[in-house]
């Protein structure tokens, strides 16, 4: 073995030995000439090819001496820590040649020049992207550079690199006929894959001579591609970078046009550090991503943008680190000499960023430490960072760290129909659970769009009413989150569940037994969450700096989001089930000697329908019990009538047969027949009242109220008076249940045609309200004397009175009178002649309405839309909404509201030319209203009824009906006798 020195100055030794290599002195000028010429600086380095250092990977036969031509290609691979680079297998054979061609290599790549046979390698690699994307060139700043400017993957800018390579080697217009053949022979055998002796016989050469030219055009190619890189290196305006992502991948930024402004505003200062922090999904990215692509942004940090993500299960810091040299001009000798060494990748960032003018992005930071590693900006370098918790973005940023903060209602709709714009066809009240639940949170904006975008893309109702559906379910929503791979809102679940598991577990636990509370809007105090929390401060202040519980002016409430992926959480149930049972005993503790909705602050009514929830869900009966005496007047108050009746059955499940029975029985039976289930209603008034004469005498007028609650529900009028005048003889001493009684008196006389006597005693029993501070029942009152004042066609008194009732349902929170406040108001304005007002007054009614799911309340409703319709002369949708009204007032057993949507609904289809079916639906509203002894809703169907025979060519039915129909509401003093007699005498004569 023979060593050659190569004449390397003394900072660069290389040690090559060669077996008998040939044209050794030539060798060694050649590495002299090639190490010196390189205009760029070289890190020392020392690399020894020798016997020792090499070995031959070949077949377990092969003999312990080089042989000259084995029967299969071996690799040769080298000591020096570059060579993995650049080892390939050798063609057909090696030899001493072939380990010159192997140390020439090495050679080349100590020169920080690219050598032919890497060139080749990659050439043949051509048609395989996969292969193609290893290759060290693929790697190579370069490559990154075009990446960055075109959008594009390593392989497209690979082969746009070589393209460019190929123009500057033998341009299209060159005249010489050797330089035209060699980009012929390359472009042909390489890039089209065409054999050789092909192309060399297309070019009129024979294989060796090809294969002659091929080898020099090889070298001008691979010193073409030195030579952009020598260019990239030495202009300045080719090092710009861009490492942050494409605006593609957050193509909206809806209602943060603002914030994003602030943001530019203070990156466009010196030496600006910059950082947002806020809850998981809430949108920091886009807006990292949308600052750094911004105009003036790119003007301030012309050198370019360099963007790391820190998140948990990002690349490491050395990863980065490497990605930012290769991005800076590091080429592929200097990523190897680097290695993994963050000190030393970190301190050549550092170089390469001292002059230059760069924004540094960090994103999704949770260890400060490992976000300071990447600080290695110089003074003109800005900084933006993102985290999710306080603390990480004021110990980075004390100065400008900035809170990003949930969208506004009209933001979330603005996004959500914009992503999904079918929603825009879709009433506020059906989307106004789902914004409720995502909360003004911009991710789980996102993903509930286009999930929806997706599904309706045909436009099928039905698609879209069952997923609007699943989105106001809470188990539906689960399934969309926590489902299989996926899953729409499985993005959602993933982030909070890590921002989860970044807590304590002690913390992690105390999250969990928050999952019993409410979630937004509910607010609770501090002391409530701490009561909750066992008293741990500590965890309550983590859980607040980790954005998973929010706190505004010492409120504290749970995102809908973040709690419905801890329920869905089966791992937490012992400590949910922990935190259910602290709940009861504060929604215990809340309700004792509490009766009347007024005494309790919104976050304590919160409280009680958590535990109500909590209770029949998991089937506390004892605790029901003791809930339900104070709570269902408090759920009937707030129109919570399903949640009152579950709760009521729940708490009713003991049999027992004292005072406490009676109360819940009377309780119940009212709800009940508000709910439209009369034979219940009516099960369990009788209980009620046979219970009270045995066992507990003074609550018979409780039990009487009840009774007459429920025959005036189901049109018994006479019997629903005779009830409330043996309730009022045994002078109840509780107010509430006088009033009660006086109340439904009063209505009962109404419906009777008694107005005079049923406005006495209404006032009468709103001024004893007023003399108790009942707020309830002040709003009860003021409805039905606005509803008896309309009645009169009193139009300016009921409409003041209605407005009283309106202002005093929502003092009180009362959600169903507020709906029947704004429904009578709307019909006043309608038959005023006052449309605009009246769809205004239905159009705030609507989402209450719904959201309450009352039966009466959405025949009351649509009845009146029916009616304003009939004005308008809309026959179709007046048709649509009375059939609707009357469907549910049949369902639910109303003969009198059935009876009154009857009238309507004829007199609609008599002015639609329909006046069989207009017979035929009022003789059956007839039935009704007789049955129940509604006297003034019987005559209105038989004027209806007149008028259709009239229109049949019936003249003596009709007479007969009319006759009939004005002696009933003369006797009554109904406000459309006039009308009714003003059409007999036109019509008779």
């Amino acid at each position: 073995m023979r060593a050659i020195r190569c004449a390397l100055p003394s900072t660069m030794k290389c040690r090559c030995a060669l077996s008998s290599p040939p044209r050794a002195g030539n060798w060694a000028r050649w590495c002299a000439t090639r190490c010196r010429s390189t205009s760029r600086p070289i890190r020392p380095l020392a690399h020894t090819l020798s016997s020792s250092a090499c070995t031959i990977i070949g077949p377990a036969s092969a003999r312990p001496r080089l042989p000259r031509r084995p029967r299969v290609p071996c690799t040769v691979r080298c000591c020096c820590p570059h060579w993995p680079l650049c080892a390939e297998p050798l063609p057909r054979h090696w030899s001493c040649a072939s380990l010159f061609t192997a140390g020439l290599q090495c050679a080349w790549l100590m020169s920080g020049l690219l050598s032919p046979q890497l060139v080749r390698g990659m050439l043949r690699l051509w048609s395989s992207p996969q292969a193609l994307a290893q290759h060290p060139l693929a790697r190579s700043h370069m490559v990154a550079a075009v990446q960055a400017e075109q959008g594009c993957d390593a392989v497209a800018a690979l082969r746009y690199l070589i393209e460019r390579a190929i123009e500057l080697a033998w341009p299209h217009d060159m005249a010489e006929w050797r330089g035209r053949r060699k980009r012929m022979l390359i472009e042909a055998h390489y890039l089209r894959g065409e054999p050789l002796k092909q192309v060399s016989e297309a070019l009129h050469l024979n294989e060796r001579s090809a294969r002659r030219v091929l080898g020099e055009a090889l070298d001008d190619l691979a010193a073409a591609i030195n030579q952009l890189e020598q260019r990239a290196l030495e202009t300045p305006a080719a090092l710009r970078v861009n490492l942050a992502p494409s605006l593609a991948q957050h193509p909206l930024l809806i209602g943060r046009e603002e914030l994003l402004a602030q943001i530019v505003d203070r990156l466009t200062q010196p030496a600006p550090v910059v950082a947002l922090w806020g809850m998981p999904g809430i949108g920091k990215s886009a807006l990292l991503t949308y600052a750094a692509n911004h105009a003036q942004v790119i003007r301030q940090f012309p050198d370019g943008v360099l963007w790391a993500d820190l998140g948990p299960a990002q690349a490491t810091p050395a990863e980065l680190l490497r990605n930012w040299s290769s991005a800076l001009g590091a080429s592929v000798l200097d990523l190897a000499a680097l290695g993994d060494d963050v000190r030393m990748l970190s301190g050549w960032v550092q170089r390469a960023l001292a002059d230059r003018r760069m924004l540094i992005v960090l994103n999704d930071v949770d260890d400060i430490a490992r976000a300071r590693v990447l600080l290695l900006g110089g003074p003109a370098c800005g900084y933006l960072i993102a985290a999710r918790r306080v603390e990480v973005a004021v110990a980075l940023a004390p100065v400008h760290h900035v809170a990003v903060p949930l969208f506004s209602p009209q933001q979330a709709r603005a996004l959500l129909t914009t992503l999904a714009p079918v929603l825009a066809e879709v009433g506020a009240e059906a989307l106004e659970p789902i914004l409720e639940w995502c909360g003004g949170l911009p991710l789980a904006l996102v993903l509930v769009g286009r999930y929806l975008a997706r599904v309706t893309h045909a436009q099928q109702p039905r698609r879209l009413r069952a997923v609007l559906d699943q989105l106001r379910d809470v188990r539906g929503r689960q399934t969309l989150f926590t489902g299989a791979e996926g899953a729409p809102l499985g993005e959602l679940g993933r982030i909070v569940q890590a921002q989860i598991a970044q807590l304590a577990p002690s913390h992690a636990r105390a999250l969990y037994s928050l999952a019993a509370l409410p979630p937004r809007p509910a607010e609770f105090d501090e002391t409530t969450v701490l009561t909750m929390l066992a008293g741990d401060v500590s965890a309550l202040d983590a859980l607040v700096d980790a954005g998973l519980l929010t706190c505004a002016g010492g409120w504290y409430s749970l995102h809908p989001v973040v709690r419905d992926v801890m329920w869905a959480d089966a791992r937490a149930a012992e400590a949910r089930q922990i935190g259910q049972a602290r709940l009861l005993e504060i929604a215990q503790a809340v309700a004792e000697g509490k009766s009347r909705i007024a005494d309790f602050a919104p976050h304590e009514r919160a409280l009680l329908l958590a535990a109500v929830n909590t209770v029949v869900e998991e089937g506390h009966a004892a605790v029901a019990r003791a809930l339900a005496l104070r709570v269902a007047p408090i759920l009937d108050a707030c129109g919570r009538l399903h949640m009152a009746d579950a709760l009521l059955t729940l708490g009713g499940s003991s049999g027992a047969q004292d005072a406490d029975a009676v109360q819940l029985k009377a309780c119940h039976a009212r709800i009940l027949a508000r709910l439209g289930r009369l034979d219940a209603a009516k099960a369990q008034a009788e209980q009620a009242l046979a219970l009270a004469e045995v066992n507990a005498p003074a609550l018979l007028p409780l039990a009487l109220a009840a009774q007459a609650q429920v025959r005036l529900s189901s049109g018994h009028v006479a019997g629903a008076l005779e009830a409330c005048a043996r309730g009022l003889a045994l002078d109840p001493p509780a107010p509430e249940v006088k009033l009660l009684l006086l109340r439904l008196r009063g209505s009962a006389l109404v419906n009777l045609g008694r107005y005079t006597e049923g406005a006495d005693v209404l006032r009468q029993a709103l001024e004893l309200a007023r003399a108790h501070g009942l707020l309830e029942e002040q709003a009860r009152l003021t409805y039905a004397l606005a509803a008896m004042a309309r009645q009169q066609r009193r139009y300016d008194e009921a409409e003041i009175v209605a407005e009283q009732c309106l202002h005093l349902a929502q003092q009180a929170e009362m959600s169903e009178q507020e709906v029947l406040a704004l429904t009578l108001l709307g019909i006043v304005a309608n038959e005023r002649g006052q449309p605009a007002r009246a769809a205004t007054c239905f159009a705030q009614a609507e989402p209450p309405a719904r959201r309450l799911g009352l039966p009466y309340l959405l025949i009351f409703l649509r009845h009146a839309q029916g009616v304003s319709a009939m004005r308008q002369q809309d026959w179709s949708r007046a048709e649509a909404a009375l059939r609707e009204a009357l469907a549910h007032s049949m369902t639910a057993g109303w003969s009198g509201l059935a009876g009154n949507v009857s009238i309507e609904l004829g007199e609609c289809l008599l002015a639609m030319g329909q006046p069989a079916q207009a017979e035929a639906v009022c003789w059956e509203g007839l039935a009704r209203a007789e049955a129940g002894g509604y006297a003034d809703v019987a005559a209105l169907l038989k004027y209806v009824l007149a008028r259709a025979a009239y229109a049949r060519g019936e003249m003596e039915a009709a007479r007969r009906l009319a006759e009939a129909a004005l002696a009933q509401v003369q006797r009554s003093g109904h406000y459309r006798a006039g009308e009714i007699a003003a059409w007999a005498a036109a019509t008779f004569g």
